[in-house]
């Protein structure tokens, strides 16, 4: 397993056990000294992802909309609407006559204002040191020119910052029904779709540009897609009228991050979903795990945890097997199934306590 994602395991657990203690102690401070809240195993032991899902949508890929210049004329296009284009591809050339004639006058001018100084070659009076000083200004504002004209017929080829597909060539210009106007070029990003999450201010780091992430339906949460997160935004979102962070929560400040899947078989454009980190998930443990933080230990060393039987506490005696060094838990091989409830340990517990089903 790579390290990256060990720590990242491990996070979670450490995360899962902190929650779950603190949950634990506000629930039974809520309902009185006599009553001890349990929660099922089958809960306890959901993916450690769950403690980190994020709402997201489908949308189309990243689009590239390149904008003519007002002042200067288009000369060629040399792509097609549905045409693939790689990333430095060339798209359109300027007309560069006019830079280019400009240029040729420029230099015609400089020549003549270099004629004009060796007139006054080897004069020395005050006036013609004024006129050359004033013939040597216009010459290098005559060069500034050139080198801008210049810099206008290098940059007369515009290419494609981007591998796509061309989605619009407007030609002939126009204006969209909003009347801004048109892009004289359009290109949608290799891929037909990615997903835009949300995460907010107090989580930001917990993801980053690289991280594998599960895209999971929000209907059918067996319906899973791969992907990694490519871009997480540093300026938050313009509309923080939705949710945030799945889960619920009080609303605040959310930064836009996107994911993107080699494939989106199944989604929809504008599909909901859940993005959640790839601690391996996938490949689920058989049988029962805890986090050792619920595993108590009697004065022989024997593991026990505390159990609901019949609305009562009781100490359940357990056997242990395996261990994963990685998150913490512990294989439980008998003295629970996934029905059971067990509660926090504290040595405030005893047996015959009253128990209460922790609600979700």
């Amino acid at each position: 397993m790579k390290k990256k994602t060990k720590i990242m395991i491990a996070a979670a657990a450490g995360a899962a056990v902190l929650l779950g203690g603190l949950w634990f102690f506000l629930n039974r401070a809520s309902a009185g000294e006599n009553a001890v809240y349990v929660q099922k195993i089958s809960q306890l032991t959901a993916s450690p992802a769950a403690l980190s899902r994020f709402s997201g949508v489908v949308e189309a890929q990243k689009s590239l909309d390149i904008k003519k210049d007002g002042a200067r004329e288009v000369s060629e296009i040399y792509v097609s609407e549905g045409q693939t284009v790689a990333e430095n591809t060339p798209l359109f050339r300027y007309d560069v006559r006019d830079a280019e004639n400009q240029i040729a006058t420029a230099s015609l001018d400089i020549e003549g204002l270099n004629n004009q100084i060796a007139v006054y070659y080897g004069d020395n009076s005050t006036e013609a040191q004024l006129a050359v000083a004033g013939l040597q200004l216009e010459i290098r504002q005559k060069e500034a020119d050139i080198a801008r004209y210049q810099q206008e017929i290098n940059q007369a080829e515009v290419r494609s910052s981007i591998a796509g597909v061309v989605k619009a060539v407007n030609a002939n210009g126009g204006y969209d029904q909003s009347g801004a106007e048109l892009p004289l070029i359009s290109i949608t990003e290799t891929g037909e779709f990615r997903v835009r999450g949300k995460v907010s201010e107090q989580l930001i780091g917990t993801v980053s540009a690289g991280m594998s992430v599960i895209v999971r339906s929000r209907v059918d949460e067996k319906k899973t897609w791969p992907g990694q997160i490519s871009v997480v935004e540093t300026e938050p979102a313009q509309n923080n009228q939705n949710g945030y962070y799945y889960g619920g929560g009080e609303q605040s400040t959310s930064y836009p991050f996107y994911v993107s899947m080699e494939n989106t078989e199944g989604l929809m454009l504008g599909q909901h979903v859940l993005i959640e980190p790839d601690y391996g998930q996938g490949t689920a443990k058989e049988g029962i795990w805890l986090y050792s933080d619920f595993i108590a230990f009697d004065d022989n060393g024997d593991p026990f945890v505390w159990a609901s039987k019949n609305g009562k506490l009781e100490k359940r005696k357990i056997e242990t097997g395996a261990v994963d060094p990685d998150t913490g838990e512990i294989e439980i091989t008998a003295g629970l199934s996934t029905d059971d409830s067990i509660a926090w340990p504290d040595e405030t517990l005893t047996e015959g306590m009253r128990v209460t089903e922790a609600l979700q």
